[in-house]
This record gives structure tokens, C-alpha cells and sequence, in this order.
């Protein structure tokens, strides 16, 4: 693989396997015995545009069964199209203007946005002493206020065990502190009504909902189990994308935005392309990053969601499961990143061999 792409640094495969058995008891005298097998593969490819920047793509599958991962076949096209992108990359335009308008994210992006924005600031920790706040985190003192558009709710389901015919890692029968798991809607369209706890109250939260998660060695709190995004308007993808380049007509804008991935954490896009107004053909960028891409963006901004959510199972101390349709955002600054290139190398890559 690696002669064939003779500009591609690196390309690499790495599987885990890990299992997980976790012993419960409490002074109630609750006494629990759960386990958890969770498989993983990953591929990652690298490589470095001619001015000098990074570029990477790391394609990951985590599933509860073996038997979900890809065959010999698919993860040989799946290696396939990484290389082909990262040699796409090298060969893309970096973005050079300051653009202010329409970003549509795939759900592969929006389940990254949901985890960090929202999923992180629905966990219920109590605040230091002294702090009149409820909980920590921007949904701080956002109870019963309107943190996302009304025709978007979020649910956390440790009970749910597949969606759509994939297993989900983020499910459990017994949280951590021996407490029977628990469906809880956090955003009912758009205000939130509740908050992830587990057996630490919180004000006007005196009981856990069974969301009291520790890592392997680490003391339980508070966190996510199956996180899963609704909308009560869905649309299509290929509608998402026409309303992208009717708005970018209407603000005489050439082209709108697509985010494909992103780097995690963050708010720096991994494959961003522009959609042309004209005739709405996609073009590859890379060096871009979002500004003001946070929980105000989220509540005032997205104004429309697809039917395609997407399965987003993540690693960790503690398995948890993201589940997010596309997500289409009204306006969002995308401007070029400050990010350093590196120095080239002093010798060219080896020829191909014939």
C-alpha cells in the first residue's frame, strides 16, 4: 500500500481488544456483576502538503462484537479511500479568506459537536463550595431554559443496547454505584429538563438516575451512557445540502461549507469542503478553523437537522455511545487556522519501482 502512495508518510493499522468486568458493593447491601468486550480498529495515514503542513486521517470501528468489524475486503477499500483523501489533501487549497455563513456538518462532525457542546455540559457534578450554581459546565444554570432550537431534544438511554443494527458500547444494565440504568430525557424541544447524576445530589436532584460511571481503578460520577439526538422536522441529506447553496445565493455568497470529520476535541475540521452555489460541486479545503463554534452557536444557529443519525461509539475509561443526525447551521465564522508547518524533508521519496 505504502508504493503506491509514494507522498503518504505513514499508513498504519492498530486493533485492541479489551473486556472489562466490573464488581459492585454498596452499604445497601446491592451487590452487581456486569462485563463489557468492546473490539477496536483503527487506521491511521499521514502525510505532509509541500508547504509544509501535517495532514492525517484515522478511520476508527469500536463495536461491541467481533463480528460488526469490517471484513478483509472493506477494510481494504476503507484503507483505500483514507490514502486516496490524504493524497487529496496534500493537493487541496488552503483557505485564505474570512467566510461568515451556512456550515452544514455530517453526522460523523455533528456527533463530535454533540459530545463536547452538549453531552459534557449535561453531566450533574456539584460545584465547588460556596458556588450557588446547580451543577458546573456552560448548562450550569440553564435549567428549564432553552439550550438548542425546539425542534431538537436529546435523551441518554443506557438501556439501549443496538440502533439501526450496530451495537452501541455505552450501554449497561447497572451503573457504578449499583443503581438500575436509566432513560432520561436532559432536552425536551430544546429546554432542559434534566441532568445526569449519580448517587451525588444535586439541588432540586436528590436521587441518582443511574448515571454514576467510573473508569477501570477511578471513583463514579456523573456521565454519559447512550446519548441520542432528536429532531421533530428531519430532512434529508441531499435537502440539507440544496437549502446550503439556496442560502449562499441569497447572501451572494459563492459557496457554503460542508464538514465531512473533525479533529477531536476541538473545533478545527478535519475534511471541510466548500459547496458552490453555481451548481453545487464540492471542493476539498484544508487549514481552516471554526470561531465561535459553542453552546450560543448551537441554541441560536442551527436551524435544520437530517434523518441520517449516525452511530458514534468512543473510547475511553468509560465506553459511551453518541448518537447525532446532520446538523445545518445558519451562520458560522470559518477562518484560516494559525497553525505552524513544519520543515520539509531534505530528500525526495523513493521512486516507484516498475
Amino acid at each position: 500500500m505504502y508504493r503506491q502512495y509514494p507522498d503518504v508518510q505513514s499508513v498504519t493499522a492498530s486493533a485492541r481488544f479489551s473486556a472489562i468486568n466490573e464488581y459492585v458493593v454498596n452499604s445497601e447491601g446491592t451487590v452487581t456483576r456486569c462485563g463489557k468486550t468492546t473490539y477496536f480498529l483503527q487506521l491511521n495515514g499521514s502525510a505532509q502538503a509541500a508547504d509544509g503542513m501535517r495532514l492525517s486521517r484515522s478511520p476508527a470501528y469500536l463495536v461491541a462484537h467481533l463480528e460488526e468489524l469490517p471484513s478483509h475486503d472493506a477494510l481494504m477499500t476503507d484503507a483505500k479511500q483514507t490514502l486516496d483523501t490524504i493524497v487529496a489533501l496534500r493537493k487541496a487549497p488552503i483557505v485564505e479568506e474570512e467566510y461568515r455563513g451556512p456550515v452544514l456538518f455530517s453526522p460523523d462532525a455533528a456527533d463530535d459537536i454533540v459530545a463536547s457542546l452538549i453531552g459534557q455540559n449535561l453531566v450533574g457534578r456539584k460545584p465547588q463550595l460556596g458556588r450557588p450554581n446547580r451543577t458546573v459546565g456552560a448548562f450550569a444554570t440553564s435549567y428549564k431554559a432553552r439550550v438548542l432550537p425546539t425542534f431538537l431534544s436529546v435523551i441518554d438511554d443506557p438501556t439501549l443496547k443496538n440502533f439501526q443494527g450496530k451495537s452501541l458500547i455505552g450501554s449497561y444494565l447497572f451503573d457504578s454505584e449499583g443503581v438500575k440504568a436509566q432513560s432520561v430525557d436532559v432536552i425536551e424541544s430544546g429546554i432542559l429538563t434534566n441532568y445526569l447524576i449519580g448517587r451525588q445530589p444535586l439541588r432540586d436532584f436528590p436521587a441518582s438516575n443511574g448515571h454514576g460511571r467510573a473508569a477501570p481503578g477511578a471513583t463514579a460520577a456523573a456521565n454519559l451512557g447512550v446519548l441520542l439526538v432528536k429532531s421533530s422536522e428531519p430532512q434529508s441529506p441531499d435537502k440539507l445540502k440544496k437549502k446550503v447553496t439556496e442560502m449562499v445565493k441569497a447572501q451572494g455568497l459563492p459557496y457554503g461549507y460542508r464538514v465531512e470529520t473533525l479533529v477531536q476535541p476541538g473545533n478545527t475540521p478535519r475534511l471541510l469542503y466548500r459547496v458552490y452555489a453555481s451548481d453545487g460541486h464540492e471542493e476539498l479545503v484544508r487549514g481552516a478553523v471554526f470561531n465561535e463554534l459553542d453552546t450560543r452557536a448551537l441554541r441560536a444557529d442551527v436551524i435544520a437537522a437530517g434523518n441520517d443519525p449516525l452511530v458514534s461509539n468512543r473510547p475511553g475509561g468509560i465506553p459511551t455511545t453518541v448518537i447525532s443526525p446532520s446538523l445545518l447551521f445558519d451562520e458560522l465564522e470559518v477562518k484560516r487556522a494559525d497553525t505552524s508547518k513544519d520543515k520539509l524533508p531534505e530528500y525526495p521519496p523513493p521512486p516507484l519501482k516498475k
